[in-house]
């Protein structure tokens, strides 16, 4: 289980580390070492990944007690090769990043070293899970063997442990930030899906949808999904509990806790909720395809269970948000809504089209092709009955917001985003629905066969061109409404230029630019791993400073600005001759 979330959650933290290089200037296009980082530690990481396979495969068989001689031999001749070439290799490649790290500090900062460290950590966490969950399975007596599970437990549980040590001595705090949410949420994951298993099962057996018992025999629900559940439960506390939890609430912080947490519960529990009502409408009023309930309610306890994990998983976030303080509208806060804005409204949308399809097909007195014309309508009204209610309640929200705060809100990134691209979307729908609805009814007209099965072969055209142009309408009149309330810029009310040269991050510079009005940038120091600046406190440094062009620096704890002229003097009109030691004179 742990090992088929790995490549998601590998490539999202690819992403977070090259943004967050890119944002602090680590690496840059001009920097000679990022390309010796790139083979360096690339090549440490499969190198790492081969002695773990080749130790895991030999520690195996001697668990098993499979001598060498009745051990596969293509399986044996590989773990053999891997560990006698691997094991040299890696540790000459890790001695000569050894020396690396400890002849330039600032390696240790950069992002080639941030992704191998926290690409091998999570790679051997989901090896080591997937192993738990085996060996557990074992252990219950839901398989056989369990030596080559216990064998990649150790190896890959030791690789992590290696790898988690050397990040916590090595990695500064904002690097090792990306290690400690990805790590959480793997664990979150896993414990959840395992979860859900847990409590699918159990409604299984206790609806009578599956024979046997709760907690014995080889098809227990319960030890399976436990078996699933307890290592991912294991490593969020570690991770998520324990360590990220009591970070500092960032954007990468927030992200976490409002896109995987609140959104993802949210959005799984609406999915799992819709597909459940669904299935009870088409019994009660449909078509059912099933002649019994139970066939026909086979996924219910599925539906029911990630439903309920969902709401869990979104409520206990919401808490956590709570708990923080993190009350401020932020643009994480604005992503997370209008993302759960937009996804409701383009799921009511897909249940207006498809209404209006089938009232086109039960008007055109033909049934619905492609499956039942009342299961097809049930489906519709569901979704509308989903998508509107949450698309008012978190447009409702925004909307309140963006009359308490019209400068903040409405000039957001991320509103001016979600109305440009709702109408965009809506227009380029209402184009193509406009262009296939002629197509298909001048096929029709000019042979002279016109009549309602045109009318059908254009239903979802139609659909389209009701729904598509008032979402692309009502935003565009939205957006228009919004540039007319909005302030008038602010005078300028600070430097022209600032450099702030320290912890700053993107947040704290887009801040102080949006308030001074000038032109800010930002240096990382690479031997300053202190909190992160905020606006109110560059801001108060400028205060101390009336200069055009400032640096503000940090002098024991404190920021103050330093008034500076980035254009040099004009040179002097006549060149000097430099003059020869010795000659008294101009040479």
């Amino acid at each position: 289980m742990a090992g088929a979330l790995l490549v998601p959650v590998v490539l999202l933290v690819l992403v977070a580390l090259a943004a967050h290089g890119t944002a602090t200037g680590r690496d840059t296009p001009s920097d000679g070492h990022a390309v010796r980082r790139a083979f360096q530690y690339l090549l440490l990481y499969g190198l790492a990944v081969v002695i773990a396979v080749g130790l895991a495969g030999l520690l195996g068989r001697v668990l098993e007690g499979a001598t060498l001689a009745r051990s596969d031999g293509t399986e044996l001749a590989r773990d053999l090769a891997f560990t006698a070439i691997g094991v040299p290799l890696f540790a000459g490649m890790a001695l000569w990043s050894r020396r690396t790290l400890a002849a330039d500090p600032a390696e240790a900062r950069s992002t080639g070293w941030a992704v191998y460290v926290t690409a091998a950590a999570l790679t051997a966490l989901a090896m080591a899970m997937t192993g738990a969950e085996s060996a557990l399975r074992w252990a219950v007596g839901l398989q056989a063997h369990g030596g080559p599970a216990v064998a990649q437990v150790i190896v890959w549980g030791g690789m992590w442990a290696a790898h988690r040590w050397i990040d916590r001595r090595l990695a500064p705090a904002r690097t090792a930030r990306v290690h400690h949410l990805a790590g959480s949420l793997l664990g979150l994951a896993t414990a959840a899906t395992g979860l859900g298993g847990v409590l699918a099962g159990a409604l299984r057996v206790l609806w009578g949808l599956d024979t046997g018992t709760l907690l014995a025999g080889a098809g227990s629900p319960i030890l399976q999904g436990l078996a699933t559940a307890v290592p991912g439960a294991v490593v969020w506390w570690v991770y998520w509990v324990r360590t990220a939890a009591r970070d500092e609430r960032g954007p990468l912080w927030l992200g976490y806790v409002l896109l995987a947490g609140v959104a993802g519960g949210l959005v799984g529990a609406i999915v799992a909720a819709s597909a459940l009502a669904w299935s009870g409408l088409v019994w009660l009023v449909g078509e059912p395809s099933a002649r019994t309930a139970a066939e026909h309610f086979s996924a219910a306890p599925t539906e029911t269970a990630a439903a309920a994990v969902g709401v869990l998983v979104w409520w206990y976030h919401q808490a956590v948000l709570r708990r923080s303080g993190a009350g401020t509208r932020t643009e994480v806060t604005r992503v997370h809504e209008y993302l759960m804005a937009g996804i409701a409204l383009l799921a009511a949308a897909g249940g207006l089209t498809t209404l209006v399809a089938v009232l086109v097909d039960t008007l055109a007195g033909s049934a619905f092709v492609g499956g039942s014309t009342v299961n097809t309508l049930l489906a519709a009204v569901t979704l509308l009955a989903v998508g509107g209610p949450v698309w008012g309640l978190y447009w409702r929200r925004i909307q309140a917001a963006a009359r308490s705060d019209p400068a903040g809100e409405i000039g957001s990134p991320t509103r001016r985003v979600y109305l440009s691209v709702l109408f965009g979307v809506g227009a380029v729908a209402t184009v193509g629905a406009l262009v296939v609805a002629a197509y298909l009814l001048f096929s029709d007209l000019v042979p002279g066969t016109v009549g309602p099965e045109t009318a059908r072969r254009m239903r979802f055209a139609i659909g389209v061109l009701l729904s598509a142009p008032a979402i692309a309408g009502y935003h565009w009149t939205v957006r228009r409404d919004g540039h007319r309330r909005l302030p008038a810029p602010a005078a300028a009310t600070g430097p022209a230029f600032v450099l702030l040269v320290g912890p700053a991050d993107r947040a704290t510079v887009r801040e102080v630019a949006h308030r001074t009005r000038g032109r800010v940038e930002a240096w990382a120091r690479i031997d300053d791993d202190g909190p992160v600046w905020t606006a109110e406190d560059v801001m108060a440094a400028l205060a101390d400073t009336p200069a055009d062009e400032v640096v503000v620096l940090s002098d024991a704890g404190r920021l103050h600005a330093v008034p500076v002229r980035r254009r040099p003097a004009a040179p002097d009109p006549v060149p000097r001759r430099a003059s020869v030691p010795g000659s008294g004179g101009p040479a």
